[in-house]
């Protein structure tokens, strides 16, 4: 595996994952809006998400390919988008 490749889920432990694919956290997100996130930065200043609770039923519901709406879709991405932006323009002061 290449040094600068990422992964795009990390469960820290049953109730806490990483997630760093802005796509797949919407498409939980679609799924259950309820999901509770917090945006945060590593060291080298990718954005990635910290969920909290358990989110394997809504991952099974997304590889299963279960319809979703794509407009709820749409809304969550532009949501966790606006949140990097603001994550990273803090820093840039």
């Amino acid at each position: 595996m290449a040094m600068n490749q990422h992964s795009a889920f990390v469960m820290k432990d049953q109730n806490t994952s990483i997630i760093e694919d802005t796509y797949l956290l919407a498409a939980l997100l679609t799924f259950d809006p309820s999901i509770k996130y917090f945006p945060k930065r590593d060291s080298t200043g990718r954005v990635s998400f910290e969920v909290y609770g358990k989110i394997a039923d809504q991952m099974r519901r997304l590889y299963d390919g279960e319809s979703a709406p794509v407009s709820s879709y749409i809304s969550n991405l532009k949501a966790l988008r606006s949140a990097i932006f603001a994550l990273k323009s803090t820093f840039k002061k």
